[in-house]
């Protein structure tokens, strides 16, 4: 006996031996394209039905010019950050180191902020009976 009536047919062949079904091949290629085409008529259904049914109505854009200024709500972007900052602590140190009313009418004053420490050192501060 020898190699070759011991081995199985095609083994030694280095390749196979057997065709593959043409028919096979058609049948599956004619089954893609007939689910390709389904789902192109699917997506142009869709397509359809959604440029004559709009979902939902669009709110009109606020950005639109219109004949008056409008502005945006609060709060805004400054448009000189460094000099509005600049402005504000100049405010609040005057408010700080002058004299001034708060409330006229009853009778409220503001004095300058060292003056009012001195004498808050001065009179004390308020504790709770008992403690030390």
């Amino acid at each position: 006996m020898s190699a070759h009536e011991n081995t199985p047919a095609g083994v030694m062949a280095g390749h196979e031996t057997r065709d593959a079904s043409v028919r096979m091949i058609v049948g599956v290629l004619v089954l893609l394209a007939i689910g390709a085409g389904l789902v192109c008529a699917f997506v142009y259904g869709v397509f359809v039905y959604l440029a004559d049914h709009p979902l939902t109505t669009t709110p009109p854009n606020p950005l639109v010019e219109t004949a008056r200024e409008q502005f945006p709500p609060q709060p805004r972007l400054q448009e000189h950050p460094a000099i509005e900052l600049q402005q504000l602590r100049e405010e609040e140190d005057r408010i700080l180191n002058t004299y001034g009313w708060t409330d006229k009418n009853s009778g409220i004053v503001r004095i300058p902020i060292d003056r009012a420490m001195d004498l808050a050192m001065q009179r004390g501060f308020a504790t709770k009976a008992g403690t030390k």
